[in-house]
């Protein structure tokens, strides 16, 4: 968790809400190809792959046998037979396709050390694509990938991002990584939209923010139980479906819910600390941090659908910090 006296943390926040700022943060991505590879894709992912069009990418999650998130990640149509899947956990994906991929006429590999990301995130992200590709982006939809050029540079751009805010990602080659950074540092000058040096900014405040969680965050629950529901398309079929509606049918155990610290001192509470409830557990937190754009020290957990609801005072921590359970989104 951040201290909340972190002047450069809480600057670097304001800018991407306010304005715009940039990053490099690689993705692991696996690149898939073949005959089945929609087909592949259509089977081992929760919506609805088949029919997407060249140019557009989909969120999605990869459930274990028992209806569990194992992944979640976003797939691009890149080209034709080609998909581009951004994970955070590319060599686990490949491992998980290697289990699976029996059948159907599909390879893939991890491109993550060959190719390099960029995010420029914010309200004014927009003028800055703009000015670093020397086109405008504003056409650019959410979850579209294009291809197009910097300078002499190749880079492939996204409209989406992990801070809830209008944001771009543009990969390029690990090779021309260095001439990018400078590209966007140029370009970002323009509208003063700060390069972001603080990891917890970018990987966790600003996100959790919005309510985007971690994979470490959902997984083993289910998408319902994740309130990821809207991504699943129980119309077709798909791996850990049966588990899935066989634990619909019971009804959800667990809720991916929020947490507030109502102390407002910085509060050290680890990933799996245990929430209780009058002193009885009923959960575990997933992560906490300092969110600047709210003041407050927030967090994601897993409690007990039936006996923890929304409003529910708890303590957490080596500390018995006092908190209380909310909606998982605070701006």
């Amino acid at each position: 968790m951040l201290f909340k006296e972190d002047e450069v943390a809480r600057a670097e926040a304001k800018a991407v809400r306010t304005n715009a700022g940039w990053y490099r943060w690689t993705h692991d991505l696996v690149e898939l190809k073949g005959a089945d590879a929609e087909k592949f894709l259509d089977w081992m992912l929760v919506n609805t792959i088949a029919g997407t069009p060249v140019g557009k990418g989909k969120y999605t999650t990869m459930l274990d046998e028992e209806g569990g998130i194992i992944d979640d990640l976003v797939a691009f149509h890149k080209t034709d037979d080609v998909w581009w899947l951004s994970t955070l956990y590319g060599p686990h994906m490949v491992r998980w396709f290697d289990a699976h991929k029996e059948g159907f006429d599909v390879e893939y590999r991890d491109i993550t050390q060959e190719m390099d990301m960029y995010a420029i995130q914010g309200p004014n992200s927009a003028k800055v694509a703009s000015e670093l590709l020397g086109a405008p982006v504003d056409g650019i939809s959410r979850f579209q990938i294009v291809d197009a050029h910097v300078g002499d540079i190749d880079v492939t751009v996204d409209r989406g991002g992990f801070t809830g805010e209008l944001g771009y990602e543009v990969y390029c080659a690990r090779e021309d990584s260095q001439a990018l950074s400078e590209a966007i540092a140029k370009a970002a000058a323009a509208y003063d939209a700060p390069r972001l040096t603080t990891l917890e900014v970018y990987v966790r405040s600003l996100p959790m923010e919005k309510g985007m969680g971690l994979r470490q965050d959902y997984k083993g629950l289910t998408p319902f139980e994740a309130n990821l529901g809207w991504s699943v398309h129980m119309d077709k079929d798909f791996f850990g479906k049966e588990a899935l509606e066989s634990a619909q049918a019971e009804g959800p155990k667990r809720a991916f819910v929020g947490i507030e610290i109502e102390r407002e001192s910085y509060e050290d509470i680890a990933q799996n600390e245990i929430i209780r409830k009058r002193g009885i557990p009923v959960g575990i937190c997933r992560q906490m941090i300092y969110g600047y754009t709210v003041d407050k020290n927030i967090g994601f957990g897993i409690v007990d659908a039936s006996k923890v609801p929304l409003g529910t005072r708890v303590t957490i921590g080596p500390n018995d910090s006092p908190a209380t359970i909310v909606e998982p989104k605070w701006c």
